[in-house]
């Protein structure tokens, strides 16, 4: 896998915006937060969603510092919790375009 691969798997997880979460790395279906593993996840935010996807340790930091640059001068969280499902799927793209360009 590659941090590529790792940012496709997870936008693939929040693409639709009833599995995408705001203000937590990851909700059951009652809203309450789970940790991403959990079998009662069923919405994410962008960490969570990648946390999500199966990988190594390198591929999973790798994803992680190209998805921040990404979001300018804000956190991924703050980037997350600040714009609107569209905005959130198009930084992940740029993180995916990003990742397969290095």
């Amino acid at each position: 896998m590659s941090a590529a691969s790792v940012l496709t798997d997870a936008l693939a997880i929040i693409a639709a915006p009833s599995k995408w979460a705001k203000e937590a790395v990851a909700l059951d279906g009652n809203g309450n937060e789970v940790r991403p593993h959990s079998d009662k996840a069923k919405r994410f935010d962008m960490v969570g969603a990648i946390q999500r996807v199966p990988s190594s340790a390198n591929d999973y930091g790798a994803a992680i510092r190209i998805l921040r640059q990404q979001c300018g001068k804000q956190s991924i969280f703050d980037f997350n919790d600040g714009h609107g499902h569209k905005a959130v799927l198009s930084c992940m793209r740029r993180a995916i375009a990003a990742a397969e360009a290095a």
